[in-house]
């Protein structure tokens, strides 16, 4: 949930930056009478977004939005949203994989990082990213991984 929290705080200092650019008079005295609207308070005799809970900077986000924040990013020069990358189904399985292993304690660090490292010493050679991998060598990871989940399962009831 804090990793929402600092996210929509990014985003409202994003909102800030756009409002000061293209809403004529905008400053720093409205954009925190915005916050104080919402429920910000004092912290050490400064008002903060830091002060707002996730619904509080959601009503924040969608004040600047009815006032014209443009919320989905866009290409410049372009109408059309960013379209999200394709994962392939073997890659997907690895990370569910990964991650499950991570709950079961079966790893101590259940990381993109950490798998990617994973990845490498089961294929020899160094792996940039998943998407590197041979459909071989994917299978091969996910074979590996079924493996050490399926001891855990069965060993650490």
């Amino acid at each position: 949930m804090t990793d929402l929290i600092k996210h929509y705080r990014q985003l409202v200092g994003i909102a800030k930056g756009w409002a000061e650019k293209n809403l004529s008079g905008w400053n720093d005295d409205i954009h925190r009478a915005l916050l104080v609207r919402h429920g910000a308070i004092a912290i050490d005799s400064r008002i903060s977004a830091s002060s707002l809970n996730l619904a509080q900077l959601g009503a924040v986000l969608d004040d600047y939005a009815q006032r014209g924040w443009p919320r989905q990013k866009v290409f410049r020069g372009s109408k059309q949203t960013a379209a999200p990358k394709r994962v392939s189904a073997q890659i997907g399985l690895m990370v569910k994989l990964w991650g499950r292993l991570g709950d079961a304690g079966k790893i101590n660090n259940a990381t993109r990082p950490a798998l990617l490292t994973f990845c490498a010493r089961q294929t020899a050679h160094n792996v940039a990213d998943l998407d590197s991998l041979t459909d071989q060598e994917c299978q091969a990871i996910i074979e590996a991984l079924k493996a050490m989940l399926s001891r855990c399962l069965h060993g650490c009831r």
